[in-house]
Formats: structure tokens, C-alpha cells, sequence
């Protein structure tokens, strides 16, 4: 299965002290998560300095067009704050177009799983 990495770092995610949202640590976590799954990656999607509110980030709106276009099977993000902060995306992508598109999206740090229909109220 081919996986997206998706990671996003907002301007105040920076000066954060303890469990850094660093893009680094992002990358390691989910490359070791798809590595230990025996998952391929596809394709490497980075927002840095992006709000999670910004609909206009130039690495989210190419991970959605490549979703689309069913260039992968999996999006694995360190969690769903970090695809969005936006309900409305989260819900018009994980509980809509995601699965209309059978694209999994995985938050590995928060359990999120869109195959696990048990765990669909920590998507909201």
C-alpha cells in the first residue's frame, strides 16, 4: 500500500517546549509507523509556518488533489490537528470524500483511523 506524509507547522507550534510538533519529529514518527506497517510512501507533504485554519496551504491542497486523483491508499499525519483545525474540513474530507475516494487516513499519535468506525467520535 502507498502512503502521503503529511506534516504541518504553524508559527506558534515553534516556540513550544516539551513534545515538539518539530517537522522532524513529525517525519521520524510516521516514517517509522509506515516503515513497521511495511507501508510505502508515496509522497512527502509539508506545510511549514501554516495555521491549521488555512485552507489555502500549498502542500494540504496538493496531498487533496493527489488523494483525488487515488495516487495513494493511506494519509498518515502525527494527528488530525495537524491535517486540520478546521471541523468542517475534517468533516468533508474524513467522513466524506476520503472514504468516497477509499483513502484511509491515519493520526498516529491520536488513534484516529477512518477504517475503525468505532473511534469516529475522535474524529469529531
Amino acid at each position: 500500500m502507498q502512503v502521503a506524509i503529511y506534516c504541518r507547522l504553524s508559527v506558534e507550534d515553534q516556540y513550544k517546549t516539551g513534545d515538539s510538533e518539530s517537522i522532524k519529529n513529525q517525519l521520524l514518527l510516521l516514517e517509522d509507523y509506515a516503515n513497521t506497517k511495511g507501508l510505502s510512501i508515496y509522497d512527502y507533504y509539508i506545510d511549514d509556518n501554516y495555521s491549521g485554519l488555512d485552507k489555502s496551504r500549498p502542500a494540504f491542497n496538493r496531498l487533496l488533489q493527489d488523494a483525488k486523483n487515488h495516487c495513494f491508499d493511506i494519509i498518515l499525519c502525527k494527528n488530525q490537528s495537524r491535517f486540520t483545525r478546521d471541523l468542517e474540513i475534517a468533516e468533508k474530507y474524513l467522513h466524506g470524500l476520503f472514504p468516497l475516494w477509499n483513502i484511509r487516513f491515519i493520526g498516529v499519535g491520536d488513534g484516529v483511523d477512518t477504517n475503525n468506525q468505532a473511534n469516529k467520535k475522535i474524529r469529531q
